[in-house]
């Protein structure tokens, strides 16, 4: 086996730092190497290969952060760090509750090379793979970056072009390798905490400690990191009046709504009966406007309300980890290595919405009016009149119900029953929200041996890795047969469920259930409501009397509950050595080897959420699981199916390094990999690397690369996310394929590196083509395409009455007709997209000046500019509802890409004296557009067009570091981010900003201390 030795003085030109940052740790090695001599460091084997060798004789592109070099910023989080990264995009980990890509899996963390999506970027430690989070992107297969030992990483290597060639699945974008410390002794305890206005401020403590003995050594680590609350009222640009945005978390659906008096006729019909609003079917509550709501028009009049003032831009986190390793020689040519990780993170209280728009409404079990309405009207709820609200809201407000109202219809799709005085089951700390759990726990272990055979100089490195991931989350919501019990007063209490009894209830024959037997009733109307719980305005027709017991929303709106676990069993065997054969650079070298992976998921649900124990609307009030639409019990949150999956992985691979001369290096790579029930593929990798002259070396790379359906796409279950259509939010229930294929890219890269001098940078030219990418169905041009602007519905071409758009038609899901207003429910699913090209250009600079007034001054970049990133024509059921586009330098708002700016990147300038760093770092973000035609309709109250927002305007943030060395082995960092203090772009989004590119937190300070034993 081969045994690399290479001048640190060399290392610097192959490994520029990603994002931004700067080699410092390198370029100061190499100063000490030019005084000191060269300095042998063994045997290096770079991420991309498993072939022994050394950084500079590979010609792949891969990136390293140092410890120290995260040192000099501030040491950021990981989420701070892969967002500043110039080759990542569209990154979750911060709050985004509200895009299908993100909602479910707060709280966990991911990295997008290129912005091809997380689920394509393979993540790595000490070069072995990772469970999966179980909740991201529907189980895709994304790695929780939250879980890494923060503490313990030594460096990050980031390779930026496709690897399944060499790693298998899931490296299809690139790689990211998070390394642990090596050869540490002593105790190293740490501690931050950033100061951040509205909020109490993050903080975190860590302890490193390692033990290097004459044949081995032990590192162990342990780490907390919290995260305070900043609510979207703490930031006056969150929250926005809905003249300005009325995409800014304004819906049309609340809890102070219209109504449609009905009564009966003399056929014993329904039917709606005059208001007092010539012209008009319904009226609003009188009390939207007191109550900070904004009345719309319309055939049926609704009320816009502002959920997301409810809601947080942070929320409160507890993250923990623990992380040992143990390295030992066994002989002078054996050596044994184990590690074990423990990480969790604790969401305890996920704020949102008081209540959810009520997307399923009754049957005619429990409402009397089902089926009998006069067409056209909206399903919903049935508000009888000798409900006390209603008796006292007709009293109040003469003419606004006519005497002969028998009761009112309440339309599904503009109904919550909470809104603007908050819920009042989770106590005054809340303010009104709704609230929920979110938690991940995770545990890996993975162990190996390693070292030469003795025989042919082959060398051997075999390891098992198991790690899983446990995520569990909760939410409430509203079950659609106990709401309408309670409207018509047959409402029991959470603490006395039984109390409106069997026999009072029996076939719901009667309008009032007996208050003597326990029975309820709920008041929908505003009257019951004293005040806006967020703005504090005030009812002026509010009556005490009439405000609704706790304990009878806590009956109607219960828990529910998911734990979902993914497992990965992983067994690796690589043999390595040299083949003999001998070129002008050196020994051909190679490695094959053969890789084992058992995939294991499986999730549980608590009874209202499990389809197969609660499938029906009626079932908590019949006990009947047998019904037409197979939808749960609950007016918004969808079910899930409890599944215990499994499958096997089997791959062979081989590599070669030939060394053609000392200056013309080419490296091969081959790969078969066998998916069961899915089928085989084989892959293969080429790269050159040519030392031209001194100064200049190109390099480039030709090859295929795959990625493999995950687990939970394969099954028939589904998982049920929400997106904002036509003013408020729809259910989209996302369903798997087993008819899904892997997807392949052919990948192309070519490059320079520069080394003149002080000046040493890299340029890299990369291309992607896609074939049968693996995607979900974009729900948003699903709705377009159905719903095209300005084409009413009674037109005979019209999607709606048009035998070409059934298939489509058949995805939704209406409460009465097919229109835009009535959609509850829309029906997605993953499946092979179309073809997707992309390409862009990496460059990595890094220029030292020397002694600069007796320190050393360094300034450098990188940036990353996406030149493409094509999309072919998407269809849906035989229509094409996604035209061919180009999705770089634009939002991509429910399509198939993210968020994708045509530019990211970053600059710096750093001066080093003595014990003393200072570092300003220039991050940037380019303008991008939102191409939703939606958002210049004119809007619904002003009449007038908002423009604002068509342009996501470009970011520069501020960033500076000042590091010192003090007596005692302590080392203090103040990091002030955001200088300037700078808001993000506006969007028109739910938080009036793009959380996968933007910055909420405005201004912080950071004070870190580290203090070495």
């Amino acid at each position: 086996m081969r045994r690399g030795r290479f001048f640190c003085s060399a290392s610097a030109i192959a490994a520029l730092a990603a994002g931004g940052v700067a080699t410092q740790a390198h370029a100061q090695a190499a100063q000490a190497a030019n005084q000191a001599g060269p300095t042998e460091i063994g045997e290096v084997v770079v991420t991309g290969s498993f072939i022994r060798g050394t950084p500079e004789d590979a010609a792949l592109p891969v990136d390293v952060i140092s410890q120290e070099d995260l040192e000099k910023q501030g040491s950021p989080s990981t989420l701070e760090m892969i967002k500043n990264l110039s080759v990542s995009s569209g990154v979750l980990g911060d709050t985004n509750q509200f895009d299908t890509r993100a909602q479910g899996s707060e709280g966990s963390g991911s990295i997008n090379l290129r912005g091809l999506g997380a689920a394509r970027t393979l993540v790595l430690l000490n070069g072995r793979r990772m469970s999966p989070n179980p909740f991201g992107q529907a189980g895709a297969g994304i790695v929780d970056t939250n879980t890494l030992p923060q503490a313990a990483i030594g460096r990050v290597e980031i390779l930026k072009e496709g690897a399944a060639a060499t790693y298998g699945s899931d490296a299809i974008g690139g790689v990211v390798n998070f390394i642990t410390r090596s050869n540490f002794n002593g105790l190293e305890l740490g501690g931050s905490y950033s100061l951040i206005d509205g909020s109490k401020g993050n903080y975190e403590t860590s302890a490193l400690w390692g033990k290097t003995f004459d044949n081995g050594n032990i590192l162990l680590s342990a780490g907390w990191q919290h995260r305070s609350e900043l609510k979207v009222t703490d930031r006056s640009w969150a929250s926005r009046p809905f003249t300005e945005n009325p995409e800014g978390g304004w819906s049309g659906g609340s809890s102070v709504t219209g109504y449609v008096p009905i009564a009966r006729n003399a056929a014993g019909t329904w039917v709606p009966i005059g208001t007092s609003t010539p012209g008009v079917l319904g009226a609003v509550d009188v009390g939207c406007s007191a109550l900070g709501g904004i009345p719309v028009p319309g055939a049926i009049q609704s009320c816009r309300f502002h959920y997301t003032d409810y809601d947080n831009i942070v929320e409160m986190e507890n993250r923990y980890q623990l992380y040992g390793e143990a390295n030992f020689d066994l002989s002078e040519n054996h050596s044994f290595h184990i590690e074990a990780l423990w990480a969790k993170t604790d969401m305890p209280n996920w704020k949102t919405s008081p209540s959810y728009l009520s997307l399923q409404t009754p049957t005619a079990t429990t409402n009397p009016t089902v089926g009998s309405l006069t067409p056209g009207v909206l399903l919903g709820w049935f508000v009888p009149s000798n409900n006390p609200g209603f008796i006292a809201y007709q009293a109040a407000n003469p003419g606004a119900i006519p005497a002969a109202a028998q009761g009112v219809h309440i339309p599904g799709v503009l109904y919550r029953p909470i809104s603007f005085g908050g819920n009042p089951i989770f106590g005054p700390q809340n303010e009104g929200s709704s609230e929920g759990l979110r938690q991940y726990e995770a545990y890996r272990v993975s162990g190996g041996f390693k070292g030469d055979l003795g025989i042919w100089g082959m060398g051997y490195d075999v390891a098992l890795t198991y790690g899983q991931e446990v995520a569990r989350r909760t939410g409430y919501d509203t079950v659609v047969s106990r709401l309408q019990l309670a409207l018509r007063g047959f409402g029991s209490l959470a603490s006395d469920p039984g109390g409106c009894t069997a026999a009072e209830t029996a076939n719901f024959t009667t309008n009032a259930g007996n208050a003597a037997l326990g029975c309820h009733f709920f008041n929908p109307f505003s009257n019951g409501v004293q005040a806006n719980q967020i703005t504090g305005q005030t009812n002026p027709s509010f009556n005490s009397a009439l405000v609704n017991n706790p304990d009878l929303i806590r009956w109607f709106f219960p828990q529910v509950a998911t734990k979902q676990t993914a497992r990965l069993v992983v067994a690796d065997a690589v043999l390595n050595g040299e083949t003999g054969i001998a070129l002008g650079g050196g020994n051909v070298a190679w490695a094959a080897g053969m890789q084992f992976r058992r995939d294991m998921f499986d999730s549980q649900y608590s009874a209202l959420n499990d389809i197969n124990v609660t499938p029906c609307i009626d079932t908590p009030v019949t006990g009947t699981t047998s019904c037409a639409v197979r939808n749960g019990p609950l007016v918004f949150l969808g079910t899930g199916e409890e599944q215990e999956l499994s499958r096997n992985v089997w791959a062979g691979f081989a590599e070669l390094a030939v060394p053609i001369t000392d200056d013309i290096q080419v490296q091969l790579a081959v790969r078969y990999e066998d998916y069961e029930a899915v089928g085989s593929t084989a892959n293969y990798k080429a790269t050159a690397r040519w030392q031209i002259v001194d100064w200049l070396a190109i390099r480039g790379s030709l090859g295929s690369t795959f990625r493999g359906p995950p687990l939970t796409s394969l099954t028939n279950s589904s998982v049920t996310g929400l997106s904002f259509i036509a003013g408020s939010f729809r259910a989209i229930d996302f369903f798997g394929n087993p008819n899904l294929d892997a997807e392949t890219a052919d990948t192309y890269s070519v490059g320079a590196i520069v080394n003149v001098g002080r000046f040493k940078a890299t340029v890299d030219y990369w291309r992607f083509d896609f074939s049968n990418p693996i995607v979900g169905e974009p729900s948003g041009s699903i709705v377009n395409t159905m719903f095209p602007a300005g084409l009413a519905v009674t037109d005979p071409s019209h999607p709606c009455n048009s035998a070409s758009f059934a298939g489509l038609k058949s995805r939704f899901t209406f409460q009465g007709a097919c229109a835009t207003a009535n959609i509850a429910r829309v029906r997605t699913q993953v499946v092979n997209g179309p073809a997707v090209k992309t390409s862009g250009i990496d460059v990595l600079a890094n220029y030292d000046f020397g002694d600069v007034f007796g320190g050393e001054l360094r300034v450098g970049g990188s940036a990353t500019y996406t030149l493409e990133y094509k999309i072919g024509d998407f269809q849906v059921e035989g229509v094409v509802v996604e035209r061919a586009y180009d999705a770089a330098g634009f939002l991509n708002y429910q399509l198939s890409a993210t968020s994708l700016p045509e530019w990211k990147g970053s600059a710096f300038v750093e001066y080093s004296r003595g014990r003393h760093n200072l570092r300003f770092t220039l991050n940037y973000i380019d303008s991008y557009k939102d191409q939703r035609a939606s958002i210049l309709v004119p809007n619904p109250v002003s009449g007038q067009v908002v423009t604002k927002g068509q342009t996501i305007k470009s970011m520069v943030l501020a960033e500076l570091d000042y590091r010192v060395e003090l007596p005692w082995d302590t080392t203090a960092t103040l990091s002030v981010d955001n200088l300037f203090d700078e808001d993000p772009s506006f969007a028109r989004l739910d938080l009036n900003y793009d959380p996968f590119t933007g910055n909420a937190l405005g201004r912080t300070f950071k004070l870190s201390v580290k203090k070495r034993f």
